[in-house]
């Protein structure tokens, strides 16, 4: 296959903000840290998701 599987994380900023990022590269800013993390899980499920259909085709 050659490509790893998305590993995406959070990091809270102390005005509440927060920052959702991945080893990919994907980046991006939040106002908090709810929408962070819930944008890193749904990065994270989509990549999966990629990977396990790319496998299966294989």
């Amino acid at each position: 296959m050659g490509t790893a599987m998305c590993n995406a994380d959070t990091i809270n900023h102390a005005d509440g903000t927060a920052t959702a990022f991945c080893y990919c590269g994907w980046t991006d800013e939040f106002p908090t840290t709810d929408a962070a993390d819930h944008a890193a899980e749904t990065h994270q499920r989509a990549a999966d998701a990629v990977e396990t259909e790319c496998a299966a085709a294989h």
